[in-house]
């Protein structure tokens, strides 16, 4: 299970995400979409360890990545 709560991410005064939180459970497909600059590369990014966050609550499976 993914479990993202609460991401927010900016690059200087630009918000690229604000508050954003959901749950992808296992065996489940899903999709993500949205218009280009709607933020879904940086939330990859974020998930993915590219980007620091700025808040962040993150678990995959139980584990909480540090």
């Amino acid at each position: 299970m993914l479990d993202i709560r609460n991401v927010s991410l900016a690059f200087g005064g630009v918000r690229a995400l604000t508050d954003v939180s959901f749950t992808i459970r296992p065996g489940i497909v899903t999709g993500l979409i949205g218009p280009n600059g709607a933020g879904k590369t940086s939330l990859f990014n974020v998930v993915s360890g590219i980007y620091t966050p700025t808040s962040c609550e993150l678990s995959i499976g139980c584990i909480r990545p540090g």
